[in-house]
């Protein structure tokens, strides 16, 4: 009967521990996908793609990830016209979703140094960041 009991509470304990990591995988596609409809509103609150750019200086730009040494590591382009505060907060509460995404499932990146982009410039109607090259 000892046997039993320890066959089923082996089989269970076993069960359970592979049921958890199909949870665990459920639960980080789920904030994967959370992350990146937040980042595709971004994007369309952004008007980058709706928006045609014919004045440089109605557009601006800011970072949205953060590279793992902290550094900023992609950047979106936004329209002045929208309501920046508002726009800027949604950032920063991307910012702090993909860092916690990322603390939680320990996923780690490359720690790159990104050229900052210096402005903005109109390109075929698409606002396009600019960037100054250095020649040393």
């Amino acid at each position: 009967m000892k046997k039993l009991s320890f066959i089923i509470f082996t089989f269970c304990l076993l069960f359970a521990s592979c049921n958890n990591d199909n949870d665990d995988n459920v639960l980080q596609e789920e904030g994967s996908q959370k992350l990146e409809k937040m980042y595709n509103e971004l994007i369309t609150g952004s008007l980058v793609n709706s928006q045609p750019c014919t004045d440089p200086k109605e557009w601006a730009f800011t970072a949205v990830n953060l590279s793992a040494c902290g550094s900023d590591a992609r950047f979106i382009v936004y329209s002045k016209k929208i309501n920046t505060a508002a726009f800027l907060d949604k950032v920063k509460k991307y910012q702090e979703a993909k860092i916690a995404f990322d603390t939680k499932w320990k996923i780690v990146s490359v720690c790159d140094i990104i050229k900052t982009p210096t402005g903005v410039d109109c390109v075929d109607g698409k606002p396009t960041l600019t960037y100054n090259h250095v020649i040393y």
